[in-house]
């Protein structure tokens, strides 16, 4: 008898079948090799030597006994990645959790999803199969904004203060271009990879992991904070998946209060999980802050491709980003009150220097939509 997870895990690969099929593509053979393993070490490490590259790809091939199955047509590198992200979460649920199964999908949402099992009471939380990816060039062009000098101590002091960040900007735009070539390769070709490549700075290399670790991390923790809750679902969505030409999945949807609740649950485990890796309360809201500002720079420059408006958009499923972080920063003020101002202010530093950058990408996503260029297909 086929049992629930068992449910799960087929319908899982055989949408990421189809969406397979309809890109041309047979199974994943990219995410297991070394080659893929070493390019993606490399990027994380560009001064690693081949010793040390050789000892991270021999720690991604080890899979725990309680991860499940990498299927046909995943992704190793995704797939690796949020179960880590997973096992370092689930540390921090405060009740007995039972793991969803996992995945990515091309969803067209800057976001994960749940998407409900037909026949069953499962449900997948799936990824948008791009977005990890641009997670990490994202979070890259915005440490490249942030200046910074080496202080007695050997240490580096960064300056977020935006007066700071223009001047570093004027006499270094390498983070002006970066920020633009992904966000335009991510909405006019749904693939955040098709940016060149390049490797910042070494002294910049930890500042871009932890904001993206960050980032990543409250994404799953926001349906995590669903799960353990124990939401019900008030409704569901239809949700088109790219290359799908049947019916619509089920995308589960809840009330706006129910996805408060889910965020305050979220920024609770995710930063829980960052400062258990040394990192400061400050430093582990940037990456919430910084997810909410990426999603709402993908939803301007849609809008401004699409009908040559630059604006946020109502989302349909979830609250505002602006009102997701105005509650997360009134939390900090009456939960966290040591650490609410130096959080505050570095939270408000990322959204302003993102702002920044989008005011110099605008313009060319602004010519591109009189040209009559239109975004991928997963965005429609």
């Amino acid at each position: 008898m086929t049992n629930e997870p068992d449910r799960a895990r087929s319908f899982l690969w055989k949408l990421q079948a189809t969406i397979a099929e309809a890109r041309g593509d047979g199974p994943s053979e990219r995410g297991h090799s070394d080659d893929a393993l070493r390019t993606m070490a490399r990027g994380i490490a560009p001064n690693a030597t081949e010793k040390e590259l050789d000892a991270v790809i021999a720690a991604a091939r080890h899979v725990p006994d309680h991860w499940p199955p990498l299927g046909p047509h995943e992704t190793w590198e995704w797939y690796h990645l949020i179960h880590s992200l997973a096992d370092v979460l689930e540390r921090h649920v405060p009740s007995p959790f039972t793991r969803p199964m996992l995945g990515t999908l091309a969803t067209g949402e800057i976001n994960a999803v749940t998407i409900l099992v037909p026949d069953s009471d499962a449900h997948l939380v799936v990824f948008e199969d791009q977005l990890l990816n641009f997670a990490n060039l994202f979070s890259k062009a915005v440490a490249l904004a942030i200046p910074f000098e080496e202080t007695k101590d050997g240490g580096l002091a960064f300056s977020h203060g935006i007066d700071s960040v223009r001047r570093h900007l004027r006499d270094a735009p390498e983070a002006l271009q970066r920020f633009r070539e992904v966000v335009l390769a991510y909405v006019l070709r749904g693939s955040p990879g098709a940016a060149p490549q390049y490797f910042v700075p070494p002294e910049l290399n930890p500042l871009a992991s932890t904001l993206r670790n960050g980032l990543e991390l409250f994404v799953l923790g926001h349906e995590y904070g669903h799960v353990a809750d124990g939401h019900l679902a008030d409704g569901t969505a239809a949700r088109r998946l790219l290359g799908t030409a049947g019916p619509a999945v089920s995308e589960a949807t809840w009330s706006w209060e129910k996805e408060f609740i889910a965020d305050l649950i979220g920024w609770s485990l995710s930063v829980s999980a960052m400062v258990e890796k040394r990192h400061d309360v400050a430093l582990s809201h940037a990456g919430v802050e910084l997810f909410f500002s990426a999603y709402e720079v993908l939803n301007r420059a849609l809008s401004l491709l699409i009908r040559g408006e630059d604006t946020v958009g109502t989302a349909t499923t979830h609250p505002p980003a602006s009102d997701r972080r105005k509650l997360l920063r009134m939390n900090l003020q009456q939960n966290a009150e040591e650490h609410a101002e130096s959080a505050i202010m570095l939270g408000t530093g990322i959204q302003d220097i993102v702002n920044l950058l989008w005011e110099n990408t605008a313009p060319a996503v602004l010519e591109l939509h009189r040209r009559g260029a239109q975004p991928d297909a997963r965005w429609l």
